[in-house]
């Protein structure tokens, strides 16, 4: 039938030996930040497991911190488990060496790209405030299932729905 082994090298065996690994520790924080607060049983398994998995501390504090930040483990943390549920979470992620301060880059567009940002900082400035705008007549958009407003040879109906006067 078929071959039980696949024709893989060593190297890329390793490979995807690690990236399961490197899975399979992101999915288990992943779960721990969803069920809510970090207690000192899920930090301890947490420990065994990076250890049996050859996680690094760096590693596993990057992984906590992309937890604490994703916006749909952090709301199906606070809906279970309510308020305060990331405190930990947070301190658990923190780095061991702050981050220095960078520079702001400079390149050779750097003049070039200020020029254009200011000009359109005054452009913009001329333009009227958004609720000060309404659309025009003649204008309409069939975001909502209707029918356009106007259609016809004079007329151009965009795929949105939208439909602009021919000039």
């Amino acid at each position: 039938m078929w071959p039980r082994l696949l024709d893989m090298d060593l190297d890329q065996c390793k490979l995807l030996l690690r990236r399961l690994e490197l899975e399979a520790y992101s999915s288990m924080v992943s779960a721990f930040r969803a069920q809510g607060d970090l207690s000192a049983e899920k930090k301890q398994l947490l420990r065994n497991v990076a250890s049996t998995l050859g996680i690094s501390t760096e590693r596993h504090k990057a992984e906590v911190r992309r937890a604490v930040n994703d916006e749909k483990l952090t709301t199906v943390a606070e809906r279970i488990g309510g308020d305060n549920s990331s405190i930990e979470w947070s301190i658990e992620g923190r780095r061991l060496v702050p981050l220095m301060p960078r520079h702001i880059p400079q390149t050779v567009f750097t003049v070039t790209a200020n020029q254009v940002a200011n000009m359109a900082h005054a452009h913009n400035a001329t333009l009227p405030d958004p609720e000060q705008t309404a659309r025009k007549e003649g204008y309409s958009s069939l975001g909502d299932g209707s029918r356009p407003a106007t259609s016809g040879p004079n007329h151009i109906v965009l795929p949105p729905g939208t439909v602009l006067p021919k000039k």
